[in-house]
């Protein structure tokens, strides 16, 4: 999805959310970077020391998905949604997530460029 106010990243395995990893797994290791603070079972904003961000944790088989009061388990896509503009160094955001990804083993990628390219591997 394209927006002019926010940038849409995602960290998934790959393409097709062919590997679930434990929530509980996800869940500690972005409350232990101390970046992100929970805000229900299956969502985070940011800290008080990193820039505005809201994170989903779902398991999808095909990228959709909608915010539930059901508790899933397993995680195969972190829906990342963060600010974007001229005073935002994109810098901060994706090397944070490169780490994320690189620490679950999975990818980083951005839904859509200001140019339409569509799911680009960071």
């Amino acid at each position: 999805m394209w927006s002019d106010i926010y940038n849409y990243y995602n960290i998934q395995f790959d393409e097709k959310f062919s590997q679930k990893l434990s929530k509980a797994t996800v869940v500690d290791y972005l409350l232990n970077t101390g970046m992100f603070k929970q805000t229900n079972h299956q969502t985070f904003t940011n800290s008080d020391k990193f820039p505005w961000v809201d994170i989903v944790l779902v398991e999808t088989y095909d990228g959709n998905f909608a915010a539930s009061d059901k508790e899933n388990q397993f995680v195969t896509l972190v829906a990342i949604v963060c600010l974007k503009g001229q005073d935002i160094d994109q810098q901060v955001y994706i090397d944070t997530f490169k780490l994320i990804a690189n620490r679950l083993n999975w990818k980083l990628y951005l839904e859509e460029d200001d140019d339409g390219n569509e799911n680009i591997e960071l």
